[in-house]
């Protein structure tokens, strides 16, 4: 009895483990989307900037 006690609670910890890994997972997939999002921008502010630069006499 005293043996399936201590499997019920590892295998609690293990489901707390995992749920702690994805959430983490989940934090630094959302941290890289922002950095692209961010890179995205910039690129498409250049792009702009050119276009604007090149492009001068048209409205």
């Amino acid at each position: 009895m005293k043996r399936r006690g201590v499997q019920i609670i590892e295998e609690a910890l293990l489901i707390l483990v995992a749920l702690i890994a994805i959430a983490l997972t989940m934090g630094v997939a959302t941290g890289v989307q922002e950095k692209v999002n961010e890179i995205i921008q910039k690129v498409w502010e250049s792009l702009d900037w050119l276009f604007k630069t090149t492009f001068y006499f048209l409205p």
